[in-house]
């Protein structure tokens, strides 16, 4: 069977060194994620829906089941599932919408919260060290680099 994808241009050796450079992120970024499983003592996917509901809290938004399960590409049930075992793990809890009380959302328990900040708190604050040392001039590269970096990922393939 032949190679469905397009064959991929030669990189020089700063764009080799740049790939290398952002596989390394990747491998760091999973190694710090299984260290943050395996203290919270969650499997790989509710991992992922903490993950995004302590970004989403941080971006001061609401979720709820419903967003829970179109997020993650699962049925509202197994997204129901899902939030059952993170509440039975004392990880999540559900919260009256504030001004519709039939609608409830899912929120980090403090606990959490807590147990969240204090494996990845300190990352954070050393990335945002970092990021901040970023030349005003350099930023918008940077952040068009990671942008296309992204849809990378997303598509499987270069952007257009």
């Amino acid at each position: 069977m032949q190679d469905e994808h397009p064959p991929h241009r030669a990189v020089s050796g700063s764009a080799h060194a740049l790939v290398a450079a952002v596989d390394a992120v990747e491998d760091a970024e999973k190694a710090l994620d299984q260290r943050v499983r395996v203290v919270l003592g969650v499997n790989n996917t509710d991992f992922a829906v903490l993950q995004f509901l302590d970004r989403e809290q941080r971006r001061g938004s609401d979720v709820r089941v419903g967003d829970i399960a179109a997020r993650f590409g699962v049925s509202s049930g197994s997204a129901t599932e899902i939030v059952h075992r993170l509440t039975g793990a004392g990880l999540v809890h559900r919260v009256a919408h504030p001004s519709d009380a039939r609608v409830r959302r899912i929120a980090l328990t403090d606990s959490a919260t807590e147990r969240l900040e204090a494996i990845v708190g300190g990352v954070r604050a050393d990335l945002e060290t970092l990021l901040h040392s970023i030349q005003p001039g350099e930023e918008a590269r940077m952040i068009e680099l990671l942008d296309q970096v992204r849809e990378i990922f997303r598509s499987g393939s270069s952007p257009s």
